[in-house]
């Protein structure tokens, strides 16, 4: 009798045990997720990184060539689209 009346009085505080580990593995489950989702725009932002630096060495060669193009345009020569010699065809 003085065994089960001693559990009966423990029942709320193994509830509250019970209610923490929930809470805990519920804590532990978002936190992982967040951490999948960091992963994943640690990724992104890595890409979208690399991405811009290829844009900007683009650009940067785009303004190097126009600039080219400028300075032989006032000395009248004109940048080249095509091969700097005229091919023939002799049979």
């Amino acid at each position: 009798m003085l065994g089960s009346h001693f559990v009966l009085k423990q029942i709320p505080l193994l509830l509250l045990i019970l209610a923490f580990c929930l809470l805990m593995v519920a804590i532990r489950y978002r936190v992982e997720s967040l951490n999948k989702h960091k992963d994943r725009m640690k990724k992104e932002v890595s890409y979208l990184h690399e991405h811009r630096v290829q844009m900007q060495k683009q650009y940067q060669e785009s303004i190097r060539i126009s600039r080219i193009d400028r300075e032989l345009d006032t000395v009248g020569v004109g940048l080249v689209a095509g091969p700097p010699f005229e091919l023939r065809t002799d049979k």
